[in-house]
Protein backbone atom coordinates (compact mmCIF):
# COMPACT_ATOMS: atom_id res chain seq x y z
CA UNK A 1 0.00 0.00 0.00
CA UNK A 2 2.89 2.58 0.17
CA UNK A 3 3.44 4.48 -2.47
CA UNK A 4 0.47 3.45 -4.39
CA UNK A 5 -2.73 5.90 -5.08
CA UNK A 6 -5.25 3.10 -3.83
CA UNK A 7 -2.93 3.09 -0.35
CA UNK A 8 -3.40 7.01 -0.22
CA UNK A 9 -6.74 7.64 -0.89
CA UNK A 10 -7.84 4.63 1.86
CA UNK A 11 -6.10 6.61 4.58
CA UNK A 12 -7.30 10.14 2.96
CA UNK A 13 -10.86 8.29 3.43
CA UNK A 14 -10.30 6.89 6.45
CA UNK A 15 -8.66 10.34 7.96
CA UNK A 16 -11.95 12.70 7.14
CA UNK A 17 -14.72 9.97 7.87
CA UNK A 18 -14.87 11.33 11.92
CA UNK A 19 -15.35 14.55 10.91
CA UNK A 20 -18.09 13.74 7.80
CA UNK A 21 -20.07 11.22 10.35
CA UNK A 22 -20.09 14.16 12.93
CA UNK A 23 -21.55 16.66 10.30
CA UNK A 24 -24.34 14.69 8.54
CA UNK A 25 -24.84 13.18 12.26
CA UNK A 26 -26.08 16.48 13.23
CA UNK A 27 -27.79 17.59 10.19
CA UNK A 28 -30.08 14.15 10.05
CA UNK A 29 -30.47 15.01 14.04
CA UNK A 30 -31.75 18.34 13.29
CA UNK A 31 -34.36 17.17 10.82
CA UNK A 32 -37.86 17.20 12.24
CA UNK A 33 -39.65 13.84 12.62
CA UNK A 34 -42.66 15.97 11.80
CA UNK A 35 -41.48 16.17 8.52
CA UNK A 36 -40.93 12.56 7.95
CA UNK A 37 -44.60 11.93 9.64
CA UNK A 38 -46.12 14.26 7.80
CA UNK A 39 -44.52 12.80 4.85
CA UNK A 40 -45.59 9.29 5.32
CA UNK A 41 -49.76 10.17 5.86
CA UNK A 42 -49.19 11.52 2.17
CA UNK A 43 -48.20 7.88 1.37
CA UNK A 44 -44.63 7.62 -0.01
CA UNK A 45 -42.63 4.96 1.51
CA UNK A 46 -40.00 5.43 4.15
CA UNK A 47 -37.87 5.25 1.11
CA UNK A 48 -39.50 7.84 -0.76
CA UNK A 49 -40.23 10.23 2.23
CA UNK A 50 -36.03 9.85 3.15
CA UNK A 51 -35.97 11.10 -0.62
CA UNK A 52 -38.15 13.73 -1.62
CA UNK A 53 -38.11 15.29 2.39
CA UNK A 54 -35.06 14.72 4.43
CA UNK A 55 -32.51 14.31 1.77
CA UNK A 56 -33.35 17.93 0.19
CA UNK A 57 -33.68 19.37 3.98
CA UNK A 58 -29.92 17.75 4.49
CA UNK A 59 -28.39 18.87 1.46
CA UNK A 60 -26.53 22.01 2.61
CA UNK A 61 -24.98 19.45 5.38
CA UNK A 62 -23.82 17.09 2.79
CA UNK A 63 -22.37 20.01 0.95
CA UNK A 64 -20.36 21.56 4.01
CA UNK A 65 -18.98 18.00 4.77
CA UNK A 66 -17.75 17.84 1.01
CA UNK A 67 -16.51 21.02 0.91
CA UNK A 68 -14.63 19.99 4.97
CA UNK A 69 -13.18 16.42 3.49
CA UNK A 70 -12.14 18.09 0.03
CA UNK A 71 -10.14 20.85 1.45
CA UNK A 72 -8.66 18.63 4.11
CA UNK A 73 -7.54 16.07 1.97
CA UNK A 74 -6.21 18.66 -1.01
CA UNK A 75 -4.07 20.22 1.65
CA UNK A 76 -2.67 17.35 3.51
CA UNK A 77 0.81 16.75 3.39
CA UNK A 78 2.67 14.83 6.33
CA UNK A 79 1.21 11.66 4.91
CA UNK A 80 1.82 12.56 1.26
CA UNK A 81 5.13 12.92 2.17
CA UNK A 82 5.84 9.75 4.24
CA UNK A 83 3.86 7.43 2.23
CA UNK A 84 4.43 8.39 -1.37
CA UNK A 85 7.70 9.22 -3.11
CA UNK A 86 7.01 8.57 -6.91
CA UNK A 87 3.71 6.86 -7.78
CA UNK A 88 1.13 8.42 -5.80
CA UNK A 89 2.61 12.43 -5.28
CA UNK A 90 0.13 14.83 -3.81
CA UNK A 91 0.53 18.62 -5.47
CA UNK A 92 1.52 19.21 -1.87
CA UNK A 93 4.16 17.23 -1.78
CA UNK A 94 5.12 18.29 -5.08
CA UNK A 95 4.99 21.80 -4.01
CA UNK A 96 7.38 20.76 -1.74
CA UNK A 97 9.51 19.21 -3.29
CA UNK A 98 10.65 22.33 -5.52
CA UNK A 99 13.49 23.26 -3.31
CA UNK A 100 16.97 21.61 -4.21
CA UNK A 101 20.49 22.38 -3.59
CA UNK A 102 20.66 24.76 -6.67
CA UNK A 103 17.81 26.87 -4.81
CA UNK A 104 14.06 27.22 -5.14
CA UNK A 105 12.30 26.59 -8.24
CA UNK A 106 9.68 29.77 -7.95
CA UNK A 107 7.93 29.37 -10.78
CA UNK A 108 7.31 25.72 -10.60
CA UNK A 109 6.39 26.74 -6.74
CA UNK A 110 3.83 29.38 -8.36
CA UNK A 111 2.45 27.26 -11.25
CA UNK A 112 1.99 24.15 -8.99
CA UNK A 113 0.44 26.59 -6.25
CA UNK A 114 -1.91 27.70 -8.53
CA UNK A 115 -2.86 24.50 -10.11
CA UNK A 116 -3.91 23.37 -6.49
CA UNK A 117 -5.51 26.57 -5.31
CA UNK A 118 -7.63 26.44 -8.55
CA UNK A 119 -10.19 23.41 -8.53
CA UNK A 120 -10.49 24.16 -4.82
CA UNK A 121 -12.04 27.52 -5.83
CA UNK A 122 -14.28 26.47 -7.93
CA UNK A 123 -16.09 23.76 -6.24
CA UNK A 124 -15.85 26.54 -2.94
CA UNK A 125 -17.81 28.92 -5.60
CA UNK A 126 -20.46 26.14 -7.22
CA UNK A 127 -21.28 24.16 -3.76
CA UNK A 128 -21.46 27.93 -1.99
CA UNK A 129 -24.55 29.11 -4.13
CA UNK A 130 -26.36 25.46 -3.53
CA UNK A 131 -25.42 25.81 0.33
CA UNK A 132 -27.32 29.37 -0.07
CA UNK A 133 -29.91 28.07 -1.87
CA UNK A 134 -31.19 25.49 0.07
CA UNK A 135 -30.40 26.97 3.55
CA UNK A 136 -32.79 29.68 2.21
CA UNK A 137 -35.66 27.20 0.97
CA UNK A 138 -35.27 25.36 4.63
CA UNK A 139 -38.21 22.71 5.43
CA UNK A 140 -40.44 24.60 3.24
CA UNK A 141 -40.03 21.36 0.63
Amino acid sequence: MLDTLAGIVLLYTLMDLPIVFWIMRDQFNSVPIELEEAALVDGPSIWGAFFLIVLPVVVPGIAASFIFSTIFCWNEYFFASLLASTHATTLPAMVAAQTCSQGVGWRTIAALTGASISPLLLVGIFLERLIVKEMAAGAVK
